[in-house]
């Protein structure tokens, strides 16, 4: 097996960096009495620079409460008109957190309107499905959103630099009863949502782009920016999409190159805490849909496998974590593909390299997510330079992101076996690309 890795083969020119979600662990960590802790292993150790700011829409505290205690994301206007501006500690404080330790990019999303802006009066959706943002309010919860992000940076210090107005909008699960805030929307009312968004937030001196649809697949996404108006396209300022269900990645990347707007990959996760499906994801993420930048769902979880961390997440319940080899299987990427760096395709089917020509840092990452082993011989050829030494860096059933045995670089070529189930990181320093200037 061969990796050619070609500094000419751009896949992303200037890659903006990792994220995660603060929604839910952020609600329920950030009181926790160790909360540094979590906050150092998410934008410390894994370098994680983008933080997703989920302004709630705050329960019926009348209703028949169905949200378990880690979903009950408060609201910052529990009644037509009544603002609480001290909603909401725990996460804001991890997100100051998170500022704090180098995070650069924050994007506030919602999952679903106040329940008094609701068809249902419940932020869990509407029964069968349908949309549940009442029309008389659709003007309400734009308030409502340029509100939250211009009171927030007012208050917090916060610099958002985008806003999605709901997360998910195509899916038809947001039920009323469900186990935590969503919410449908129809790509009709999508779209006069963005207008009336960037309206508020074009009133307020808000300059943060909009980000559209955030919906659960490409397709979806697809979909949604093809419906709306004109007038609602140009009002998205950034494309964002999850990739639960990876269905047109191509067909995206085409669309938003077409559109000339800048395309995130904003959510994914599953629950194999091996860290090996989010690996394969991510790169496969990388080389298809070539995301300005890559989030995971949440640092932190109940559910089986599906946190970077596990922790019960219930009211006065353990502190403690413990740490799923996902967690090191994102930093063998996140903590080596830093922002500002090149994605460039290595013409296998199992890698993809990072490349930061000012640093001179060469950083390719190889997934070997099924039962054998191979080698790989890596083709350096098209850069000028490269260090003699190649620091290995892997993640596997007996190894958690440890440096292996190093490899030596010979006639700009190195072979590496890769164990099943593992990820690897190869990093070379003192790279020159051919015809390029490292100064």
């Amino acid at each position: 097996m061969v990796a050619k890795v070609d500094p000419a083969k751009v896949l992303v020119d200037g890659f903006e960096g990792w994220g995660t979600s603060l929604c839910w662990w952020a609600n329920v960590v950030g009181g926790y009495a160790n909360r540094e802790d979590y906050a150092n292993l998410a934008f410390g150790f894994l370098k994680l620079n983008i933080v997703r700011y989920n302004i709630g829409g705050g329960e019926n505290p009348d209703g028949p409460g169905t949200l378990p205690f880690r979903t009950r994301i408060p609201g910052f206007e529990p009644r037509r008109g009544v603002w609480n501006w001290k909603a909401d500690q725990n996460q804001r404080w991890m997100l100051k957190a998170a500022l704090a330790r180098g995070a650069n990019r924050v994007e506030a999303f919602a999952n679903s309107p106040p329940y008094w802006m609701t068809v249902s009066g419940s932020v869990t959706g509407a029964k069968g499905g349908t949309n549940n943002l009442k029309v008389d309010c659709e003007r309400d919860f734009a308030i409502y959103l340029a509100e939250a992000v211009k009171n927030l940076s007012r208050l917090d210090g916060v610099t958002f630099h985008s806003v999605t107005p709901l997360n998910e909008p195509a899916a038809n699960w947001w039920t009323f009863g469900h186990n935590q805030e969503g919410c449908h929307v129809s790509e009709a009312q999508q779209d006069r949502l963005i207008l009336l968004l960037r309206a508020e937030l074009d009133a307020r001196g808000l300059s943060l782009a909009i980000d559209a649809s955030e919906d659960n697949d490409e397709q979806s996404t697809i979909n949604a920016l093809k419906a709306y108006t004109p007038t609602g396209r140009n009002d998205v300022g950034q494309i964002a999409t999850h990739s639960y269900g990876a269905n047109n990645a191509t067909g995206l990347n085409s669309l938003a190159l077409s559109l000339r707007k800048p395309l995130w990959l904003t959510e994914y996760g599953e629950g194999d805490a091996t860290g090996m499906k989010t690996a394969r994801r991510i790169r496969d993420d990388l080389v298809r849909l070539r995301p300005l930048a890559w989030c995971y769902w949440q640092v932190v979880d109940n559910g089986d496998g599906w946190g970077l961390l596990y922790n019960p997440l219930t009211e006065n319940g353990s502190t403690t974590y413990a740490i799923n080899r996902k967690f090191y299987a994102l930093g063998q990427f996140s903590k080596f593909f830093r922002p500002g760096c090149k994605i460039l395709d290595c013409g296998d089917a199992n890698s993809v390299a990072g490349f930061d020509p000012i640093a001179g840092n060469l950083a390719i990452v190889t997934v070997n997510d099924g039962v054998a082993d191979f080698t790989i011989s890596f083709d350096l050829s098209g850069f000028a330079e490269t260090g003699p030494i190649v620091q290995c860096h892997r993640t596997s059933p007996s190894e958690n992101l440890k440096q292996i045995t190093s490899l030596a670089v010979k006639d700009h070529h190195f072979i590496s076996d890769v164990p099943a189930h593992s990820v690897t990181t190869y990093l070379l320093q003192n790279v020159i690309a051919s015809g390029v200037n490292k100064k």
